[in-house]
């Protein structure tokens, strides 16, 4: 061997070093508020996007009407918070190479001047190779692909989020626009009663109540028809938030509120013991379970770093006198620990992942029976709505027919009117109240009651959207 190939070597090494290719960072790594602001529901991205994933052709497009499936996929297309789910899981996806990769050995390259020599230039090189022992890479592998599965859950979890945020965004607008309607017509009839008491005091009848106190209860009508608009515009914010749109893109959209106003459930989700099936499948549970098993796989990757890893040294050495050949050897000694500490940590870790998975059943289950009890009470108390409301209906009907429609009848009938109006509105927030307890029931459930079912796992790969 000579300087020349001694020299050659040595760059062919640094030129291997060099030849990896770094990706070039994205021009926008971000996305910019204009990017935002251009979703669209009519864009020909959801349109793919549903039909892939409903199986039914979506015609005419533009929709004219949206269902609740529909939107439910348009949520699951656009909402950011899914896009992070997904992110995180690409990232622990990745981790997953880094794991299976074998350690590069080290080459080491002293040349020496050494005066007392004849000839006094040596060049050594030797090479650390590194022999990982305990099987621990493949336990590396089995912890990567352990975090992987909980990042998969979490994807499922997350679109659990996103449906339900949506279900309870769209029964705030459908009472809203109800309750809209209920108080308006009802501060009429009010408005009307008063006018004629005012009417009839004027001409100095006696009446019991005075137009004060009724011109207090329009007036009250009044502020609750104008919560009731605010809540309608709230609400149009909050389902655009919760497809992941602006405001702008749900404005002018028209909606089929019969998945949504439906508020009757299988019997099966009222039994005591509907939540031994849930807890089989529920993405949140699954998703505690794979950490679970990925904080054991780390307890096992630690205990088999008790087993000292080998690096094995080959090395040559040359000068003008003639070549040398060493083998080396190393291993770390035990002295002072035995990698007790990493180990009684990680058994900490999986104890509180066993602890968490405890705490994460038990609220599940009290979850549900939280909101099996709320709908439960809410079906009751719409019962009694409806009950009250037919009796203030039939109670305007017999009016009717003993008082016919003359003058001494308007203001009897007005009165009774009012009551009917009263019981509707009561009715409304029966209906609030028994939707709301749905929506929980069907969260802590993970079992769509809302419209036609769409399957979650849609959410694990990204979709694919336009530029705008």
């Amino acid at each position: 061997m000579n300087h020349s190939v001694g020299t050659l070597f040595i760059a062919s090494i640094f030129l291997l070093a060099g030849c990896a290719d770094t990706p070039p960072p994205p021009d926008k790594p971000m996305q910019t508020p204009q990017q935002f602001t251009s979703r669209r529901l009519d864009s020909e991205g959801v349109k793919h996007f549903i039909e892939s994933n409903s199986k039914i052709s979506v015609r005419p497009w533009p929709l004219k009407t949206w269902r609740f499936q529909q939107l439910n996929l348009a949520a699951f297309y656009y909402h950011p918070d899914l896009d992070v789910a997904r992110a995180q899981r690409d990232s622990v996806r990745a981790s997953e190479i880094t794991a299976g990769q074998i350690p590069n050995p080290t080459l080491d390259v002293a040349p020496t001047y050494d005066e007392t020599m004849t000839y006094p230039w040596v060049l050594p090189f030797s090479l650390s190779i590194p022999i990982e022992t305990g099987n621990k890479r493949a336990l590396r592998v089995q912890n990567a692909h352990d975090l992987s599965q909980v990042a998969e859950q979490r994807i499922l979890s997350t679109a659990w989020m996103v449906r339900n945020r949506l279900v309870n965004a769209l029964i705030d607008r459908y009472i809203a626009n109800q309750s809209v309607m209920v108080y308006r017509s009802q501060s009429e009839v009010q408005n009307a009663i008063s006018t004629m008491f005012e009417q009839r005091q004027a001409a100095g009848q006696s009446l019991s109540l005075s137009a004060s106190q009724l011109m207090i209860g329009y007036r009250q009508t009044l502020l609750l028809e104008k919560d009731a608009e605010k809540q309608q515009a709230e609400s149009q914010v909050t389902m655009a938030s919760a497809i992941g749109v602006p405001v702008e893109a749900v404005a002018p959209i028209s909606i089929d509120w019969n998945d949504i106003a439906s508020f009757s459930i299988p019997q099966s989700m009222l039994e005591r013991n509907i939540h031994e099936q849930v807890l089989k499948q529920h993405a949140d549970l699954m998703a505690a379970l794979a950490e679970y098993t990925a904080a054991h796989s780390a307890l096992q990757l630690e205990l088999a770093k008790q087993i000292p890893d080998i690096n094995i040294g080959p090395g040559y050495e040359w000068n003008k006198e003639g070549e040398k050949y060493v083998l080396g050897f190393s291993i770390t000694l035990p002295v002072f620990n035995n990698n007790e500490g990493a180990i009684a940590e990680a058994t900490a870790k999986r104890n509180e992942a066993a602890e968490r998975f405890n705490a994460l059943q038990a609220k599940i289950i009290g979850d549900i029976q939280l909101a099996q009890a709320s709908y439960r009470a809410g079906r009751e108390k719409l019962k009694t709505a409806e009950e009250l409301l037919g009796a203030q209906k039939t109670k305007l009907s017999r009016l009717t027919g003993q008082l016919g429609q003359g003058d001494a009848a308007k203001l009897p009938l007005l009165l009774a009117r009012s009551e009917i109006e009263a019981a509707a509105a009561t009715r409304m927030e029966a209906i609030g109240q028994l939707l709301k307890a749905k929506a929980a029931l069907e969260f802590a459930t993970e079992t769509p009651l809302f419209g036609t079912s769409v399957d979650a796992t849609v959410t694990v790969s990204t979709p694919k959207r336009e530029k705008p």
